[in-house]
């Protein structure tokens, strides 16, 4: 992996109708007004900026200092209003006549910009692999004491804890929230970058520069000078730059901003642009025009997108759509599904640690629902065969039509209900790796159909197996002579006990299935909540204590069923028949416990998480 090329310290581009770029870098006393210069943090086209000691209030502010009384755009009145936890903090703005300098008292924010962490971590073709990369890299790059903050210190405590994705989420929320708050009072942003992102040594994400941005509800969008980076600027951001038609300045293009710094923060590169490559300029001053600056087609990178986890990539590639309209719409919209996002990746993690079954069905879904739903019916099959051979005697003619009545019965059963069953699971597999590109509701509806594989196959189940029961002893009653009502009831026995196990462990087997390697894949950020995935297991896991149940009290009933209906001497046969139905009802309760509690221990990451949050 190549790592990002380095970017020089900016802190903003100006005005086009601001004061001049700067000219009197060394000008700046050690001391002037109420502020006492500790060290330079930065420079850029605006002006300087300077840690500094606020001597009336004693602490430590950013001092944003410009050569010369500010015209036009006016930092300070935008922020003013803007009092988040996520956003730099204006306190006042000055203006020192005896030296001549005027600009902005900010919250100083200790620790690093994103865009130097994002170089850290990837470094060297690095792959951050938690939260602790991001800390560890604050750690070494921060500047500034932060003091100690036990509030803040929980926010450093789950970024540990995170795994790198989750923390790709949990700061792009944050970030998404910022802009949420600062579109609500009309002010957006234009120009989010990793560097306009400071990230406090507690992992709190801070935006900062508003240099570029205007408020909507106080400017016409005529008499608006537009501004900011190239590499993160929507498309249809830069037509309106460019005087082009479709151009258009609204909080999508701050959300496409965002997007593509979560792509670059997730993947250490930024989405592949198929526009002119010989464009080499970062920044735009508002009013100008760059040269050779035609509209990018900016898509994402399919081999750095592979690294990221299904639901993280689908928030980002939604966030930097180049269709407006398929965006998300407002910066509450992002923070919600990456929330959501962070959620089912934590989820996941949660799973208990697969058991070489579990890593095998995970590796193998398709083949794991096929053998889920079949082998159950075989044993069910040796069972029932075992049984007709013990207690069900046929003569003559009955054995003629017994046997061709196999044969019919089984032509049906077979190619239309397994046929129907393969199907179902043909079309999971044909689907399953279509996921990563799925669009969100054709995801949803693949995903409710994932959740009734249970029902049908057990559906199916029976269908195959309980009619046989009474079909069988009529059907040779008809035509091959009379039987006994023994003989009916051995046949109701016999096929009720063998459909019964079938569906019982199919059900079972193709639930662990389903919780164990599919439904973690089928998330969708955009439509998920705990309360809705809990709807939608809940229904899986409502008959396991009846499937427990079924799984022992079945064989039992079947052995106290043979011996009342006994009419001979108890042969050999059938004592091993006897002894085997009660060793299947002692081993059939085990083995379904054991699943059922490894069933619940699946479907309770999902309900827990409904519990708690």
């Amino acid at each position: 992996m190549s790592t990002l090329p380095e970017h020089p310290y900016q802190e903003g581009t100006k005005p086009a109708n601001g004061p001049p770029a700067w000219t009197n870098a060394d000008a700046v006393p050690a001391r002037f007004g109420d502020f006492e210069i500790v060290s330079k943090l930065g420079q850029g086209s605006f002006g300087q900026v300077f840690l500094a000691r606020q001597v009336s209030l004693e602490r430590n502010v950013a001092l944003k200092v410009i050569d010369g009384e500010p015209a036009g755009h006016n930092e300070g009145q935008l922020l003013a209003g803007l009092e988040h936890d996520h956003i730099v903090k204006v306190y006042s703005a000055f203006l020192d006549p005896p030296s001549g300098l005027s600009g902005l008292c900010l919250q100083y924010v200790p620790g690093a910009d994103l865009g130097v962490l994002i170089r850290h971590i990837y470094e060297g073709g690095r792959v951050p692999e938690s939260g602790r990369a991001l800390l560890k890299a604050l750690d070494q790059l921060r500047r500034g004491d932060p003091g100690f903050d036990p509030a803040a210190l929980r926010d450093r405590e789950a970024l540990a804890a995170d795994d790198f994705p989750q923390a790709v989420c949990r700061l792009g929320g944050r970030m998404a929230e910022a802009l949420a708050f600062a579109h609500a009072h009309g002010i957006l942003h234009c120009d989010i970058k990793p560097g306009n992102i400071l990230l406090t040594p507690y992992g709190r994400p801070m935006l900062a520069d508003f240099n570029v941005a205007f408020d909507r509800k106080r400017h016409r969008s005529e008499d608006t000078r537009y501004g900011g980076t190239l590499a993160y600027m929507a498309p249809e951001y830069r037509a309106v730059m460019l005087n082009l038609p479709g151009g258009k300045a609204d909080e999508q293009c701050d959300i496409y901003s965002l997007g593509v710094v979560l792509y670059e923060l997730a993947t250490g590169t930024r989405p592949t642009r198929t526009s002119d490559s010989s464009e080499t300029r970062e920044t735009v001053v508002p009013g100008t025009v760059p040269a050779r600056a035609p509209l990018p087609n900016v898509r994402p990178s399919p081999d750095a997108l592979d690294r990221v986890p299904r639901e993280l990539a689908a928030v980002i590639c939604r966030a930097i759509d180049p269709e407006p309209v398929n965006r998300y719409q407002t910066g509450t919209e992002l923070a919600n599904a990456l929330a959501s996002a962070g959620q089912l990746l934590t989820a996941r993690r949660a799973l208990p640690a697969p058991s070489p079954l579990g890593r095998w069905a995970t590796a193998n879904p398709i083949r794991a629902l096929a053998v889920a739903g079949i082998f159950p019916h075989v044993v069910a099959s040796v069972v029932q065969i075992g049984y007709n051979t013990v207690k069900i005697q046929l003569v003559g003619h009955q054995e003629f039509v017994f046997l061709c009545l196999v044969i019919a019965y089984n032509l049906f059963a077979y190619p239309v209900l397994g046929g129907t069953a393969l199907y179902l699971f043909r079309q999971v597999k044909h689907r399953l790796p279509k996921v990563p590109a799925m669009p969100g509701p054709e995801l949803d509806t693949f995903r409710g159909r994932v959740c009734q594989l249970c029902w049908r196959a057990a559906a199916l189940g029976a269908i195959g197996w309980l009619p046989g029961g009474l079909i069988f002893p009529l059907v040779i009653d008809l035509f091959a002579g009379p039987i006994s009502w023994q003989t009916y009831a051995h046949y109701v026995i016999s096929f009720t006990l063998g459909g019964l196990i079938g569906v019982v462990f199919s059900y079972l087997s193709i639930a662990y299935v389903v919780l164990r390697a599919l439904l973690p894949q089928l998330g969708n950020p955009d439509t998920y909540t705990p309360a809705k995935a809990w709807d939608e297991i809940r229904p899986l896991t409502t008959p396991f204590g009846a499937m427990v149940m079924l799984a022992s009290g079945v064989p039992l009933v079947g052995a106290v069923l043979l011996l009342t209906l006994a009419d001979t001497a108890f042969t050999f046969g059938f004592r091993v028949l006897v002894a085997g139905l009660i060793g299947a009802g002692v081993a059939g309760v085990g083995l379904a416990e054991r699943i059922v509690r490894r069933l619940r221990q699946l479907a309770a990451v999902w309900q827990k998480d409904v519990e708690v949050r």
